[in-house]
């Protein structure tokens, strides 16, 4: 008997549902409690609609008061041409004061956005005054000024030429056989050296003691003892040419400063070029145009 009671009251309806939530209880308690998150979802959303009416409005387009999402064809317009308009209308409301308008302009709120004649904004002001005829004077002077800087571009352009090809009024500095003429782009033999060389002047031959004179209108730049080519007068002819005369009597007639004029004597023929000393006696002559070397043939009449 106490078997089959013991039997009876283990198969009962409350032992079953405690070994069931023996079993199964922890996963009911996650089932519960989703289900708990979920309605606390659902109940905190359906809260915010009701408590905000306007973004419920905005969602319908019933609200005209605030727009949330519909564009304005016009401002979108606006926003395209990428114009900047403040409360009051006025354009360049970020660029702060508008450039050239007095005080009493920009308390009134004022703006002149007018365009000059000439294609100019008026300085978003008053700065643009100038009437039609004051614009044209002005850009004729600029005109004018342009053309006279031309003008004088021209004009050095043009000295330049007539200096290379007018020959300047020059004598030879003396008469004489041609002994070796100037020879800067091929080269010719040299006795002192024994070998073929460029020559930068023309030898002139004349005996020692011979006098030489100015080949044109000057002031002496230079008197020197040159290593190579002996005592050496160079004058300066203030046209952008100079003259070298080499080979000379050491003696001191001449002074640096001195004027000269063309077929002045300024020294004499002697034996003082060590670059040229195997040659007979002679002047060795050279001529420079800014200062750079020349063939003094080419502007002087050397003679034969």
């Amino acid at each position: 008997m106490n078997n089959k009671g013991s039997f009876k009251e283990d198969g009962s309806v409350g032992n079953k549902f405690k070994k069931f939530f023996k079993e199964s209880g922890f996963y009911i308690a996650i089932v519960v409690g989703l289900c708990a998150l979920a309605a606390g979802a659902v109940f905190f959303s359906t809260n915010q609609i009701l408590t905000d009416p306007n973004k419920q409005n905005a969602q319908d387009g019933t609200n005209p008061g605030k727009n949330y999402g519909v564009v304005d064809p016009n401002q979108q317009d606006i926003n395209k041409e990428g114009s900047l308009v403040d409360n009051n209308g006025s354009q360049y409301a970020e660029e702060g004061p508008d450039i050239g308008m007095t005080n009493e302009e920009q308390a009134s709120g004022t703006n002149d956005t007018s365009v000059s004649q000439n294609g100019v904004p008026g300085d978003l002001g008053k700065g643009d005054t100038k009437d039609p005829e004051t614009a044209k004077n002005d850009t004729e002077k600029a005109q004018s000024a342009s053309n006279n800087t031309a003008a004088g571009e021209n004009n050095d352009a043009s000295q330049d030429v007539v200096l290379a090809v007018v020959r300047p009024a020059f004598k030879a500095p003396m008469a004489g056989k041609i002994q070796s003429e100037y020879s800067m782009d091929k080269l010719v033999f040299s006795p002192t050296f024994n070998e073929w060389r460029t020559h930068s002047g023309i030898d002139i031959s004349a005996p020692r003691g011979e006098v030489v004179r100015a080949v044109g209108n000057g002031t002496i730049l230079e008197i020197k003892n040159d290593p190579r080519f002996g005592y050496t007068i160079v004058i300066d002819h203030k046209n952008g040419y100079k003259s070298l005369y080499a080979n000379l009597a050491s003696d001191q007639t001449m002074q640096v400063g001195k004027d000269v004029k063309l077929g002045d004597p300024i020294g004499s023929i002697g034996a003082t070029a060590i670059f040229e000393s195997a040659e007979p006696t002679h002047l060795h002559f050279e001529l420079y145009k800014e200062n750079k070397l020349i063939d003094p043939a080419a502007y002087i009449d050397m003679g034969k």
